[in-house]
């Protein structure tokens, strides 16, 4: 056989050797996708006070691991209990100018029945007056005077029902209870709460990570100041491309090899995938749409985030933002599952090299 012969063949077996291996992409791509572009998720709390304050004790190392309800750190109380004594003289002083404001209110109401009591009482006798005077018993002066002295009762009982209704109006009623009263409980409650936040606990349980805090730091309230990792979830998240998730949905199988276990595989199912992305997401602010172009022939393909749940526990080696590849499994075609498992096998064992 020639050289030039020879050349030829291996043209030709390069060109096939070619088509085969585009066309297993293509095969691939649409039938058993896999993608490097895969990471560990947690739910990641930032831990922030609720109250501004003076760190004055960590009770937590950086990596403890902590359960819910144990004490993070904890700020200066000094100020707040301070406020708390304020706001509970404050109420006792409320509660003392209620029992005067309800004393005054049982004096308004004595003056008021004693007030209706005088004005009886000088009623009949001008009754008594007026019959005299009819019978020529009595001088005018007389009856004048005891009408004068109906009047002036009147007056008094009217001023003594004003005092009474606004002595009823200081006390609240019906509430018997000063608007004063329900305040400084407020108030109250408010020191009570803000003291009891010096102390800042871990809502899930998780892992202290990155801890940078000190005693002496000052923090204003809501600054996040302590990273928890939460051990309570844990998913793998996977970017593919459109196309590739043409034949995917909920529960299908897919197998996983993490970066930091190589030789490994893991099963997994897709959990869920993303409604959208953050670049499809138009916000309502009055200006005009902004058109994107490109110039070029062959786009970038848009990428969709896959969330796949594990059917075991996963490994406490890996971290959140542990690198993985993810290779999704055909369900109906078990030549093409076949060739999926072994190129997860073979990408898995390669990670021993990268």
């Amino acid at each position: 056989m020639s050289a030039e012969q020879l050349f030829n063949r291996w043209i030709k077996w390069t060109l096939v050797l070619f088509a085969l291996v585009f066309g297993y992409y293509l095969a691939a791509d649409l039938y058993m996708p896999v993608t490097t572009d895969s990471l560990v998720q947690r739910y990641v709390v930032q831990v922030a006070p609720q109250v501004p304050g003076r760190v004055v004790s960590v009770a937590v190392q950086n990596n403890q691991q902590v359960k819910k309800g144990d004490l993070l750190f904890e700020l200066d109380p000094a100020d707040y209990q301070l406020k708390l004594e304020l706001a509970q003289l404050q109420l006792e002083q409320s509660q003392q100018n209620n029992r005067q404001l309800s004393a005054a209110l049982q004096s308004a109401a004595a003056r008021v029945d004693q007030a209706r009591f005088a004005l009886q009482e000088v009623q009949r006798e001008d009754q008594r007056y007026q019959q005299l005077y009819n019978q020529k018993l009595i001088p005018r002066q007389q009856l004048d005077q005891s009408q004068t002295a109906v009047l002036k009762a009147k007056a008094e009982l009217q001023a003594s029902t004003a005092d009474l209704a606004e002595r009823e109006a200081e006390l609240g009623i019906p509430t018997q209870e000063l608007v004063q009263i329900k305040q400084a409980r407020n108030q109250l409650a408010v020191a009570q709460l803000e003291l009891d936040r010096t102390k800042v606990y871990a809502d899930v349980d998780g892992i202290v990570t990155d801890l940078q805090l000190e005693v002496g730091t000052n923090l204003a309230s809501h600054q996040a100041t302590v990273a928890l990792v939460s051990t309570q979830q844990s998913w793998v998240s996977a970017l593919f491309r459109e196309k590739s998730l043409l034949h995917v949905q909920q529960g299908t199988e897919a197998l996983i090899t993490f970066d930091a276990l190589p030789g490994e595989v893991f099963s997994a199912s897709v959990r869920d995938i993303d409604a959208g992305v953050a670049n499809g997401q138009s916000t309502p602010d009055g200006r005009l749409a902004t058109a994107d172009s490109s110039s070029r022939w062959v786009r970038d393909a848009q990428r969709l985030k896959v969330n796949l749940a594990m059917q075991q526990q996963m490994p406490s080696a890996l971290v959140v933002g542990s690198r993985a590849t993810v290779q999704l499994v055909p369900q109906d075609n078990s030549l093409l599952a076949a060739l999926a498992k072994s190129q997860i096998q073979l990408i898995s064992l390669l990670h021993y090299v990268y």
